[in-house]
């Protein structure tokens, strides 16, 4: 082999494998970047939740399902008996005290009388909001992205603040069950 065309070789050779060991980083970047959490998602993990990022839907009669615009990084708790509760991330993570966190561990009395979801109203007596439209059947909540099953959807309570916790989790913690896991030492504030 002439010396010009080894080379050649040589160059290929020495191309060919930096273009390997540019792919495997780039894989080694996505996969990093695929596993990179977020603080709060972090603070969800350490304390035994599911991070998740979900989207908002409304929920049509309430047999369909329509996404709306946004998306939030949720944490989802499971417990054994397979009940759930859903915070936003950045609710549990917070580290002053939220208006969600603050309704969840001094669980206010609830007043009743309320037409429609009992923890719809729960969550508008405590100046929240899981309305979706002004009609008592307009309903919506937060789920995975893709969902098609109006009943994965969980209706979440948020308040002034932005701070965002399953209406329902809310409202039966106020009767003293405990959905999911009990979030009362999971929140980072110190909460009064």
């Amino acid at each position: 082999m002439k010396r010009s065309q080894a080379l050649a070789m040589s160059v290929l050779l020495l191309l060919s494998g930096s273009a390997v060991a540019a792919s495997a980083a780039e894989g080694s970047a996505a996969r990093s970047s695929a596993h990179h959490r977020s603080p709060a998602a972090e603070w969800c993990a350490k304390k035994g939740g599911k991070p998740q990022v979900q989207v908002p839907y409304y929920t049509k009669t309430g047999t369909q399902i329509v996404r709306l615009g946004g998306e939030r990084e949720m944490c989802v708790f499971t417990a054994d008996d397979g009940s759930k509760l859903t915070v936003a991330a950045d609710t549990l993570a917070a580290t002053k005290p939220t208006l969600a966190a603050l309704a969840y561990v001094h669980k206010p009395a609830d007043p009743g009388g309320h037409p429609g979801n009992p923890s719809i109203g729960y969550c508008k007596a405590l100046n929240g909001t899981a309305m979706y439209g002004p009609k008592a059947t307009d309903g919506g909540g937060w789920a995975k992205k893709g969902e098609t099953s109006p009943e994965k959807v969980v209706p979440g309570c948020m308040f002034g603040d932005g701070s965002v916790i399953d209406a329902w989790g809310l409202k039966y913690h106020s009767g003293g069950v405990i959905r999911g896991a009990d979030l009362t030492k999971k929140f980072r504030a110190d909460l009064p």
